[in-house]
């Protein structure tokens, strides 16, 4: 190997004294299994948070392993440590400001050359790194053969080849952990003899500024030589020539020459099932009609499995109210226990099993590896109203919650791309809409409540591309950035993994159902119930009816008016409030129920549900907005969008269905 891409020997600098947590970075790209073995070493012991002044979402999890107790943090997936995405950002931001006592680089066995390039970014910022080839059991099955102690020499850093799938060298990845936590190393990488000189001369200089004593002046030089904007802001340098690409250069040959002793590819290179699978689920037409389908599978499997543990929760409710109902003596006491908590609370509980089922199969077709083909799929007809596939994989993430989507759209670079995003991601039918599509399907579209849900999702992802290409015309001008994107292998879904997905994402459910409906019910009821204990002359009639005239047009009830209020605050709420308002439970034949089947015709029920899908989204969401968009204008045009255009579909519904039925 040439001088120009030597390297030092591991250096010792002593040993890291970690306070109460040895804090750990788990870092790599995408699809390389970095949750999958993020979970594999934290197990159950995780929670989800928000990245200091962001909104985008960080995982932390615990880890005890020897004397030691690890607190790993789960890093955004990046290609590069470059901070041109807020991602990027994210994640070299924490690797500088935060400094963890270790950072582990995730590479994946099966595409090792890309993901090295990471690893000496790293490297080349800080010290105490470990490098965890992941998914080596794929590899072997390849035929691809992997020296761990030949990369290790030339690294000067541990090398441990792992699969969370099968759990292989999970151990020595934290016996690793445990011994580089006592005595940390510290590596560079040598780029040729010009640019060191650069490097070298950079760093006298930085070395003389005060400002700059907290920072590694070798890695500060590199990225002015790179001219990495914050950089050139923060040392207020300008090298003059761009070396960036002499420098990427430069980091590809040293990998390639250190593949050369390490790793061995197999010679074989054929069709295989994945690659005719491939050729199906990604056709440009054929893929479009896979993804309907599958869509379909799952929203018809959602209602229909989830049905029979429906009902056995709502007759344990009904029950349980019923109890308390008689053994209470004072009748208010009775009524908000029985009606306002656990008939309000009870409701929305209902529909526990079906918001858990729908995030199963979403949670299987993402360790699978099919929601990017999704993407890559759409992203031809997302070209057209000038947003990417990585708008879509944001809009994808609203079917679990509209503001994970929104705060996902910090991944989109183009900033009319993300913007567009935004405005239209309350329109993707989130799971808090799940449960009044059942309930009011249930009871007017009888077997055909399935095909009526799932309508109403396609709907949804339709009124939103038309939306998307609306606001394009309307606001901005120009075209969307182009996507790159690499399908990640397919994949068996472990049972822990998908528990762990599904769960992580299902509380957040079960969380709302403590709190903020709790909180609603009891408020419903209050409002419900005075002043003369009588519903029809209460708080609440008195505000539906007051605003019932302007909804008469679409046959809404002012019981239906009054739950659409109380739904700013969760959609779920729109289930307690229909719930407390008619008496009413979600299982087909209840008294209330059956008053409310007298009242409207099925066409005004599928336009209600129209406008429970359209109407302004919840408080959390326009939070979310304001926040991600940084400005309230944005926040004004979605809620005024949404009414106006619910109101008119929902008009629409009623007078077609009418004509008809």
């Amino acid at each position: 190997m040439s001088n120009s891409h030597s390297y030092n020997k591991a250096e010792e600098i002593g040993t890291v004294v970690p306070s109460k947590y040895t804090s750990v970075a788990l870092l790599g790209n995408p699809n390389v299994g970095k949750t999958s073995l993020f979970n594999a070493l934290t197990g159950a012991r995780q929670y989800v948070a928000n990245w200091p002044g962001v909104t985008i979402e960080k995982r932390v999890g615990t880890m005890f392993y020897g004397d030691r107790a690890f607190r790993i943090i789960d890093l955004p997936g990046t290609y590069t440590l470059g901070a041109t995405s807020i991602d990027e950002k994210v994640a070299r931001d924490y690797l500088i400001y935060e400094s963890p006592d270790l950072v582990v680089v995730v590479t994946d066995a099966m595409n090792l050359e890309r993901s090295l390039y990471l690893l000496l970014q790293v490297l080349e910022l800080r010290g105490n790194v470990i490098l965890a080839i992941n998914s080596i059991d794929e590899a072997k099955k390849a035929g691809i053969k992997i020296d761990s102690k030949e990369l290790s020499k030339h690294l000067g850093i541990p090398v441990v080849l792992t699969s969370a799938f099968t759990g292989e060298g999970i151990e020595n990845l934290k016996e690793a952990m445990l011994k580089i936590s006592r005595s940390g190393i510290h590596v560079h990488y040598l780029f040729p003899d010009r640019i060191e000189k650069l490097i070298s001369k950079l760093s006298s200089s930085l070395k003389l500024k005060k400002e700059l004593e907290n920072f590694d002046t070798r890695w500060l030089s590199i990225k002015l030589l790179e001219r990495d904007e914050e950089v050139l802001k923060l040392t207020g340098i300008d090298p003059g020539a761009d070396y960036s690409a002499d420098i990427a250069n430069s980091r590809y040959e040293f990998i390639k020459e250190l593949l050369k002793d390490s790793y061995r590819d197999s010679e074989k290179h054929y069709w295989d099932l994945n690659t005719a699978i491939d050729h199906v689920v990604t056709h440009k037409y054929l893929g479009i009609l896979v993804f309907f389908a599958i869509m379909y599978l799952v929203f018809q499997v959602t209602y229909s499995f989830a049905e029979p543990f429906t009902t056995l929760i709502e007759i344990g409710f009904n029950a349980l109210g019923a109890f308390v109902d008689k053994s209470v003596p004072i009748p208010w006491l009775a009524s908000l226990l029985s009606d306002g908590v656990i008939g309000g609370v009870g409701a929305v509980i209902t529909f526990v099993p079906s918001i858990f089922i729908l995030f199963l199969s979403l949670g299987i077709l993402e360790e699978t590896g099919y929601l990017p083909r999704a993407a890559f799929v759409i992203d031809r007809v997302m070209y057209s109203m000038k947003l990417s596939g990585r708008s879509f994989m944001s809009m994808l993430l609203g079917f679990g919650c509209n503001v994970s989507s929104i705060m996902s759209t910090r991944t989109i670079s183009e900033p009319q791309e993300r913007i567009v995003t935004i405005l239209v991601s309350p329109f993707i039918s989130c799971s808090a809409r799940l449960p009044v599509y059942i309930m009011i399907s249930s009871v007017f579209f009888g077997k055909a409540a399935g095909l009526a849900i799932f309508s109403l999702y396609v709907f949804s992802v339709l009124f939103t591309f038309a939306s998307a290409l609306l606001f394009n015309k309307l606001l901005f001008k120009g075209k969307p950035s182009p996507m790159i994107m690499e399908l990640p292998r397919y994949r068996k879904p472990t049972i822990r993994s998908l528990m762990l997905y599904t769960w992580n994402r299902g509380k957040h459910f079960l969380e709302k159902a403590g709190t903020i409906i709790l909180a609603a019910s009891i408020v419903i009821w209050v409002l419900s119930y005075f002043p003369t204990g009588n519903i029809l002359t209460s708080f609440a009639s008195i505000l539906g009816k007051s605003l019932e005239p302007l909804f008469r047009p679409l046959g809404f009830t002012w019981q239906m008016v009054t739950a659409l209020i109380f739904g700013g605050a969760a959609k779920e709420v729109i289930v307690s409030s229909l719930s407390t308002l008619y008496g009413a439970s979600s299982l087909p034949g209840n008294p209330g129920l059956a008053t409310l089947a007298s009242q409207i015709t099925p066409p005004v029920a599928f336009g209600f549900l129209i406008f429970v899908l359209l109407y302004f989204p919840c408080f959390a969401t326009i939070a979310a907005i304001k926040n991600e968009s940084g400005s309230w204008k944005y926040v004004w045009i979605t809620v005024l969008y949404g009414l106006g255009i619910a109101y008119l579909l929902a008009l629409i519904t009623r007078l077609i269905g009418g004509a008809f039925l």
